[in-house]
């Protein structure tokens, strides 16, 4: 398990590092608030829940920033509790931001990320991005 939250860390902060530097070609003020929502998520990692839902937001957030197209709620401002993804963000607002990916995505081998899928899948399957139902 340790690996696990190990790995989520790692690749929140990778993520954040690609996220910092493509936030840089949005308008000020979108880039302003996405630095609001960065601080946000820099804070959560008290609990094994906190550092899943830090690492699913970090992800969709880098999946709007590759297209240069920010969308509610990302807009305003982060919400006090940052609330699972899955309960956050609407289906709609979701499923456009993936297709808009679609070019963009690479499909690792399953494999390569056992220990982040089994410790997402064991501790809770609701408040994982990887648990949306489309």
């Amino acid at each position: 398990m340790a690996n696990a939250v190990i790995a989520l860390n790692d690749h929140f902060h990778y993520n954040c590092k690609i996220a910092t530097t493509l936030q840089q070609f949005l308008p000020p003020n979108e880039r302003k608030m996405i630095q609001l929502w960065f601080d946000k998520l820099e804070h959560m990692n008290k609990t094994l829940e906190e550092i899943i839902i830090r690492s699913d937001y970090m992800w969709f957030i880098l999946l709007m920033l590759q297209n240069r197209k920010i969308k509610d709620p990302f807009t305003q401002l982060p919400p006090h509790q940052v609330l699972p993804l899955k309960k956050f963000i609407p289906i709609q607002v979701y499923e456009e931001v993936l297709i808009a990916n679609e070019p963009n995505m690479i499909y690792a081998e399953k494999n390569c990320s056992d220990d982040i899928l089994k410790i997402k899948q064991t501790k809770t399957n609701s408040t994982s991005a990887s648990s949306l139902k489309l």
